[in-house]
């Protein structure tokens, strides 16, 4: 729905400034509204059916827009909220990542490594990229990581990771001075 929601919001807003632009040539005299409603006139009753369609079409579309609520689901999707009895508390996409960054930072393992978190209705999913140091044990890293990852946000959020995904973009390696 939101790509139509799109659509009616463009499509009044190019009516509006083609109507602004009308009534200031009209009230600078620039065009002489007598020629103009002499020709709308001929052609409206010329295209009667024509323009009884496009108003309908243009007042249904006005309808939709006036009387269509937007989703707060864009808000779900940039972050969770976790109610309790004392109120609620929203976390963002960003605090995940830098949880979830002060993390993987304490892995001497891993070189500069990236967060990239999805919230979704599925759950969050964290993807975690990073270069990794030669004589790395990639599975014993990937799974000590993951499941510090799982662990800590769940303590510290009470919400669970659903994926927590290690991405080796290469192996580090220093460039010698010479």
């Amino acid at each position: 729905m939101r790509g139509f929601e799109k659509f009616i919001l463009c499509l009044f807003s190019i009516i509006m400034i083609i109507l602004s632009v009308f009534l200031i040539l009209v009230s600078t005299s620039m065009i002489q509204v007598s020629e103009l409603y002499a020709v709308a006139v001929s052609f409206l009753v010329a295209n009667k059916l024509w323009v009884l369609l496009i108003g309908a079409i243009i007042s249904l579309l006005g309808l939709v827009g006036l009387f269509s609520s937007s989703d707060s689901s864009d808000e779900s999707r940039s972050g969770l909220a976790i109610k309790n009895e004392s109120g609620t508390v929203f976390l963002n996409r960003d605090t995940f990542e830098s949880m979830i960054m002060s993390i993987a930072r304490n892995y001497p393992e891993l070189v500069n490594p990236k967060v990239d978190v999805t919230i979704s209705e599925d759950g969050v999913k964290a993807n975690i990229y990073s270069l990794i140091l030669p004589d790395t044990v990639v599975p014993t890293l990937s799974s000590k990581l993951q499941e510090n990852i799982k662990s800590v946000v769940k303590r510290q959020t009470t919400i669970e990771i659903k994926e927590a995904n290690i991405k080796i973009k290469g192996v580090y390696i220093e460039q010698q001075k010479k």
